[in-house]
């Protein structure tokens, strides 16, 4: 089963800082990440996808996940993933689940400058990952998404 999980810090940089440590825990195998990616609110109230350096996925399943995802919960587009079906497709399977993602992940980034980490995890040891990343500090959300549950989000973005 995979997890989303989500970091939020009061400052684009620190959200930066953390995300360079994330990668460095899946480096040392304490995380096995399937995907990463930071997003940070701008002075006008929009949203950005401010990746530092790396791919965000490892396939287009994940760009067209981030995209409608970011797209959902943001309204910001990513990488020109299609709005329209797919959009509506999320939209779909996060209701369906009765998950108040999007209210949820919009309160970690309310101020100018927030920004947070956004994460796929397959697995982690998790007494490793707190302790490293105790020093960033950050606000904590997380969704478990089942294997079926993923497997049918996949099917749902055309990618099944």
């Amino acid at each position: 089963m995979s997890t989303l999980l989500v970091l939020g810090y009061p400052t684009e940089d620190k959200a930066k800082q953390a995300y360079q440590e994330v990668l460095n825990l899946d480096n040392d195998l304490i995380v096995n990440l399937q995907s990463v990616a930071v997003v940070a609110k701008r002075d006008n109230g929009k949203f950005d996808v401010v990746t530092p350096g790396q791919p965000i996925g490892n396939s287009t399943v994940w760009g067209l996940f981030w995209g409608m995802l970011f797209g959902l919960i943001f309204l910001i587009p990513f990488w020109g993933a299609a709005i329209g079906a797919g959009l509506g497709a999320i939209t779909g399977f996060f209701v369906k689940r009765g998950v108040d993602f999007q209210n949820r992940v919009r309160n970690l980034l309310t101020e100018k400058d927030e920004a947070a980490v956004f994460m796929v995890v397959n697995e982690m040891t998790e007494d490793k990952f707190v302790d490293a990343m105790r020093p960033f500090g950050g606000d904590v959300l997380q969704t478990s998404l089942s294997i079926k549950d993923e497997e049918e989000l996949k099917c749902e973005l055309g990618k099944c």
